[in-house]
Formats: structure tokens, sequence, C-alpha cells
């Protein structure tokens, strides 16, 4: 091709035909630069690809850690039901008709399910690979980018959530030693101690292990709220995140 050109142009110089030389000369840059554009084009296209790509990647890891958010969040919400249950039960220790017999057995029966807790915080690796890539920008729809950052950066374990883990173990650190009684030390370790006799323990009484146990029950209501605007905040962005992986 280069050498049909060549000759071409030889042609047109040895005839001294310089007008249609011209015209010839300036058609053979017009190729020259429409083939540059062509080229440019498609290594652009081939760019966008490429960035198209691992914006898709990283939506489909996002969804990947949503829908795991998703499962921890309805978890801690059938926790919750089940942890106010055992909350309430323990509250009944207070009911001045019952004997310390009946106060302990109350507290037997629920002392192990009640040291555990659930708290929610977001499942953040794919988010956290975008940022340490500096990638975040890959993602073009502006309202999915600033909705995502809001739902990431969001202090999940300060405030209600701090305070059930604070309540909780405080119960169990401070409250639960009251109750090694004489009687349990016998039962539980297998022998006799100096310990106060069931008898003489007025648990009843103790209005700090009570405003402790309401305060927890009231505490599970306000983390409920947050995980279920937390749910909703979740839905919105997996419709979010589906509508940019069909585009």
């Amino acid at each position: 091709m280069i050498n049909f050109f060549r000759k071409t142009r030889q042609k047109f110089l040895r005839e001294n035909r310089f007008t249609k030389y011209l015209l010839y000369a300036i058609g053979e840059i017009i190729l020259v630069v429409i083939g540059i554009l062509i080229a440019l084009q498609v290594n652009n296209w081939n760019i966008n690809r490429q960035i198209q790509n691992k914006e898709q990647a990283y939506l489909l890891e996002i969804r990947n850690n949503l829908q795991q958010d998703s499962l921890k969040l309805q978890l801690v919400l059938d926790f919750n039901r089940n942890k106010v249950k055992i909350v309430e039960d323990m509250l009944q220790i207070f009911i001045d008709t019952l004997t310390n017999q009946e106060r302990y057995a109350i507290l037997n029966k629920n002392a192990n399910n009640f040291t555990y807790y659930e708290v929610f915080d977001p499942v953040r690796i794919a988010f956290n690979n975008m940022l340490s890539a500096e990638s975040i920008g890959l993602i073009r729809n502006n309202e999915f980018r600033k909705s995502l950052s809001e739902y990431y950066n969001y202090p999940y374990l300060d405030g209600v959530q701090n305070r059930i883990s604070v309540l909780n173990r405080r119960v169990v650190d401070e409250h639960y030693p009251k109750f090694f009684t004489k009687e349990f030390v016998q039962n539980w370790i297998g022998f006799s101690s100096k310990m106060p006799p069931l008898s003489d323990l007025e648990i009843e009484k103790d209005n700090k292990l009570m405003s402790d146990l309401f305060g927890i029950k009231m505490i599970i209501n306000v983390q409920n709220e947050l995980i279920k605007n937390t749910q909703k905040q979740n839905q919105e962005l997996m419709a979010l995140l589906n509508s940019n992986l069909k585009n």
C-alpha cells in the first residue's frame, strides 16, 4: 500500500500535474488522520471497557458484602427478640413475694444465655479495597457512590451499640458474683466455703441490678430502630447496585 502511494506521487510529479499531486497529498493526509482518529477511538474504547470491567468487579464484591450484612441485620433482630424475653424473665427476681431459692432458680435458668449480645458492623472488605486502591472514583453513579460512603462510614459500634455491650458486661462482671453463695459453691465447685448462704441474699433490693437490666431492655429497643433503619438503607443500596450492574 505504501509503495502504491509512493508510485502515484512520483507519477504526478513526472507528468508535472502539480494540482492533482496536491489534491492527492491532501487526501493522503486526511486518510492518515482518519486512521489515527480510529486508532485513538479504539484505544479509548478499550480503556473505557477496562474501567467498566473493574467497576463491575468491585460492584459484585460489594453486593456480596451487602448480602452478608442483610443476613447479619436480621440475625441481630431475631437475637434481640429472644434477649428481651430473657431480660424480662430476669426482672422477675425483684417480685417481692418470691423466695431467694426461686430468685436463684430464675438467674440460674437465664445466666448463660444472658451473657451473649449481638451488635452490627458492616462487612467493609470490598469498600476498603476500593479505598486502598484509590478506586472509589470507578463508581460512575454519584448517588450510589455517596450512599455507599454514608453506609460504610457510619460509626455503628459507637452510641447505642456500645451501650449494649457496656451494660451487658456490667451485669455479668458486677452482679453475677453476688449469686456465688455457699450453696452455689457446694453444688458447682464441690466444697464447703464461707460464702454467705442463699437465705442471706437481698438481691431483690439491688436497685443497681434492676436499673441495669431495665436499661438493657430499653436500649435493645433503641438498637432495633438502628438495625431496621440500616436494613432499609441496605436494601436501597442493593437496588441501586443492581441497577448499576445492569447498566
